[in-house]
């Protein structure tokens, strides 16, 4: 017991409630939850628009800021941390919704109902190319696995065969692979946008 009475936590600063729930204070938790998550949720609502997925989004927040509570520092400031959470978390998940994926396959559609449009071979030429620049980006040996994996569709287990590599690096460096493809994304999703509004 930390001796605070239940009616003392919302008064307690930012800083001190990341003390405790570094602690594994649930009730600073829940006092955390309280103070931020309306401003938060206004703000990820105006970014998508949808009730049920902004608040997939925000228990994404908070359950990351429980996950982490030991690496919390009390400095740090929370209100611009939670937001900048947010905001990485939903470039995330347009990752994992596979937003590139999908215009490709609208304009897979598109050119399939209108073959003569030379300009749909253009734009699909130019989102290609983006992308494949992006991975040639890559370090050398990062690059090969993850071009083994998603270009040649090899498992783990026949990369790291075929490499003289562990199981556990092929993972990892994939998983790397993919983490610094998603701070690229900004950019395509930009161009992507571009593209769609395109007349």
């Amino acid at each position: 017991m930390n001796g605070i009475k239940n009616s003392d936590y919302n008064k307690l600063a930012d800083e001190v409630l990341i003390n405790l729930i570094r602690q594994d204070d649930e009730k600073a938790f829940a006092v955390l939850y309280e103070r931020y998550s309306g401003a938060l949720y206004v703000h990820a609502y105006g970014l998508i628009q949808n009730r049920e997925d902004t608040k997939d989004l925000l228990q994404r927040v908070f359950t990351k800021i429980w996950d982490i509570r030991d690496t919390l520092h009390s400095e740090i400031n929370l209100s611009a941390y939670l937001y900048q959470m947010l905001k990485n978390m939903f470039i995330n998940s347009l990752v994992h919704n596979k937003v590139v994926d999908r215009y490709l396959d609208n304009l897979s559609r598109y050119a399939n109902t209108y073959v003569a449009d030379t300009d749909y071979r253009i734009r699909e030429k130019q989102l290609q190319a983006c992308i494949q620049s992006e991975i040639q980006q890559l370090p050398p040996k990062m690059r090969e696995i993850f071009e083994l994996s998603r270009t040649a569709y090899l498992t783990h287990r026949e990369i790291a065969e075929k490499l003289g590599i562990s199981e556990k690096t092929v993972k990892n460096q994939i998983t790397n692979a993919l983490k610094l493809l998603k701070s690229r994304l900004p950019h395509l999703i930009f161009l992507l946008v571009l593209f769609q509004a395109r007349p």
